[in-house]
């Protein structure tokens, strides 16, 4: 397969690269198409995107993001929204086959790479059919991009490019979802190991 992974991401992706090689490509359209899109030999979803702005689930909205809604797709126990200036969350593209197919459901976890940093986030969001790459507010903060203003509006603009996001099947559970708190602990206890587990550098 003829990709390469940036150069800056090398040390935290680790053996992971000798992975890519054996991927099977998912066959989706997207309207920006991804540098790669595959299944990893586990099961692991991989893919590399720009990463654009979703502020679904921030009680402030929708203060700079026109397309702001006031839920998410994946609720807490009480039917309240993922706040996306608190928890660091990624969306995946409807319709639901193409990611159910492969294990996937709202509340499973990934690792995020840009560069040198890392982060790890939470399936929180359905978007359109045909985009791949997006991400909450605290997502691109741990990545080291600030996306709110010193007014408490947002900026609603995207970073990259060369975002690498590992999507692990089944990783998430409902009881991870009590509250925010819950989730915010279980985000990094559970996708921390399975990324280290894959051959992936947390350190």
């Amino acid at each position: 397969m003829a990709y390469a992974p940036p150069n800056a991401s090398l040390g935290r992706l680790g053996t992971i690269v000798n992975l890519i090689d054996q991927a099977t490509p998912i066959n989706k359209e997207i309207t920006k198409p991804p540098k790669i899109f595959v299944t990893l030999p586990g099961g692991q979803i991989f893919f590399d995107t720009g990463l654009e702005l979703d502020t679904d689930g921030w009680p402030d909205g929708p203060d700079g993001d026109p397309s702001w809604q006031r839920n998410t797709s994946l609720r807490y126990a009480d039917n309240s929204p993922i706040d996306s200036n608190r928890v660091p969350y990624y969306v995946l593209p409807q319709p639901k086959p193409w990611y159910a197919n492969r294990g996937v459901s709202l509340g499973d976890y990934a690792a995020v790479i840009f560069k040198d940093k890392l982060a790890f986030a939470v399936f929180a969001d359905l978007g359109p059919t045909k985009k791949l790459g997006e991400g909450s507010i605290e997502l691109m903060r741990r990545l080291g991009e600030e996306r709110m203003k010193p007014n408490g509006t947002v900026r609603n603009v995207g970073m990259g490019p060369r975002v690498l996001t590992i999507v692990f099947p089944g990783s998430g559970a409902g009881a991870h979802r009590a509250g925010q708190a819950k989730l915010l602990s279980s985000i990094n206890q559970t996708a921390k190991p399975l990324f280290t587990t894959l051959g992936g550098n947390a350190s």
